[in-house]
């Protein structure tokens, strides 16, 4: 008899994962194709378990087990990837770990090199290539046809080019939400929503030099943006209403707004079916935020959507135009004025730090922008800065090895260190003082806007130890932040150490409520 089960394992997703967890759809992505073809796929998600992973995930490994797969992140995901990959080599080193995911399409041969930790890589898109792969498990055959895969032979790494001409679009129908037997581990900040992501439209037109999708898209043929008909998304819309008692639908696009059009044809047809659902958007930029009227804003409030997560990524003229944003800081101020007169929407601005060229006067500026924000719209949220990290393809990628002979990490436990939020990944083009100012930012940004009293509701020990934070430490952050007094920041050595024993506590808090029901 074959071997027909499949382990689908989501690893934890550091210090933000603790605080947010959406239901992982990578895995169902992941797992469309080879479900339809009747293999028996088991969800893991190490995020939603009480106390101790292993003890489940050994249940899970069994004679009839033909692999194992992740889907890994950049950075400290990886950390807990190895684990995971290593642990099931324990318990049975005849069953093959594939990874799969963001970090799997950038560095697949960071990963390959790791024989305890993973057998197959598979890169881009991978429903089908997954189904593949697993056949060629199954048959115990070479996956030399395989799109995107690479793995050992003996001694020798071997590879397949990621080939894919056009976007993964799996139809709703398909994505095997039933896998996941409980939705309600997943939201976010102690809120009531029961949060379900889906895509509007796939790809970006934008050619952020920072950014990893114009390398991603590059080989996609025709339109690097393809909004989804607006009828069919809400009928995705309804399907996961009915079936999972979804209250919120989270927009995970790239970008929903190149069109405006594309969004107003969903809010009318959500309105017209009489649909009460809250709305999130991840993916808007200035540019395009600089195109909505009131009228527009209004709909989008009326629709249901609470918030819009925009790119403003820092306060200079001069970064912006590297960056290829297609704005200026004023084309922000103005834009963030234009919002404060919907306060139904929150204008959730990310930012970006630590990039090439960029001077301690450029990080002033991004700090006098997160400052005025605030003023001027008192519902806007300003997220913690990431911290730069040269991703391949990428246009800053190419500049900072061309001009710094920047090298990126080449072993995984090297990327498993690697945290937006924590040390940069290499100070080479930081100028003096860079980092202790940034690290500021990272630090005062938490309460610059009152973020914690803003979105955090329940009664749990995060929440309570959040707002209770918030109201000391508040004010002090605010007056460094002002100041732009960076010294002395004992602040952020108390955050770093918090961001690495929080998880620890939080699965006790879970095992504790475990045993309470």
């Amino acid at each position: 008899m074959k071997k027909n089960q499949i382990v689908m394992v989501y690893p934890y997703q550091g210090f933000s994962g603790t605080y947010v967890k959406h239901s992982p759809l990578a895995l169902l992505y992941s797992s469309s194709e080879i479900v339809k073809f009747g293999y028996d796929v088991k969800i893991y998600d190490t995020r939603a378990v009480s106390g101790d992973w292993r003890p489940g995930l050994k249940q899970l490994i069994t004679d009839q087990t033909l692999c194992v797969g992740i889907s890994v992140m950049s950075g400290s995901p990886i950390k807990h990837a190895i684990s995971i990959g290593r642990f099931v080599k324990s318990l049975s080193s005849d069953v093959p770990v594939v990874w799969g995911g963001p970090h799997a399409t950038f560095y697949p041969e960071t990963i390959i090199r790791d024989e305890w930790s993973a057998d197959y890589v598979i890169s881009g898109y991978a429903s089908k290539s997954f189904k593949d792969l697993v056949d060629c498990i199954a048959n115990e055959s070479q996956p030399s046809a395989v799109n995107g895969v690479a793995w050992r032979d003996g001694e020798a790494i071997r590879s397949n080019p990621d080939q894919q001409k056009s976007f993964e679009d799996i139809h709703y129908k398909d994505i095997p939400y039933h896998l996941i037997e409980d939705y309600s581990p997943y939201g976010q900040l102690d809120q009531d929503k029961r949060i379900f992501s889906m895509y509007s439209a796939l790809g970006c037109p934008y050619q952020c030099t920072f950014c990893s999708s114009p390398a991603q898209y590059k080989p996609i043929a025709g339109k690097k943006w393809t909004p989804l008909d607006h009828n069919y998304v809400v009928d995705h819309v309804e399907h996961v209403i009915e079936k999972y008692d979804a209250n919120y639908i989270y927009f995970i696009d790239d970008d929903s707004f190149p069109k405006l059009q594309h969004v107003e044809n969903i809010i009318d047809s959500i309105r017209e079916r009489g649909i009460q659902v809250g709305l999130g958007f991840r993916g808007a930029r200035i540019n395009e935020i600089k195109k909505m009227s009131h009228e527009f804003l209004d709909k989008l409030a009326s629709g249901g959507t609470d918030i819009m997560h925009i790119g403003a990524e820092c306060g200079s003229d001069r970064i912006l135009k590297m960056l290829k944003k297609n704005c200026t800081f004023d084309d922000i101020v103005q834009s963030n004025q234009k919002l404060a007169s919907h306060p139904e929407i929150t204008a959730a601005y990310n930012f970006i730090m630590g990039l090439p060229t960029e001077t301690l006067d450029d990080l002033k500026k991004t700090r006098d922008l997160m400052i005025r924000l605030v003023e001027d719209n008192p519902n806007c949220i300003v997220f913690a800065p990431n911290k730069f990290r040269p991703l391949p393809g990428t246009e800053l990628y190419i500049q900072a090895q061309e001009e710094w002979g920047y090298e990126m990490p080449s072993t995984l436990d090297a990327w498993s260190e690697i945290e937006v939020e924590g040390d940069p990944i290499t100070k080479q083009w930081y100028e003096k003082g860079m980092r202790e100012f940034g690290n500021m930012l990272l630090i005062t940004s938490y309460f610059v806007d009152n973020k914690i009293e803003k979105t955090t509701e329940g009664t749990t020990l995060f929440t309570r130890f959040a707002r209770l934070t918030n109201r000391i430490y508040g004010p002090i952050a605010k007056f460094r932040l002002r100041r732009g007094i960076s010294s002395l920041l004992v602040e952020y050595w108390m955050y770093r150490k918090v961001t690495q024993l929080f998880s620890l506590v939080q699965s006790r808090l879970m095992r504790e409520k475990a045993s309470a029901v």
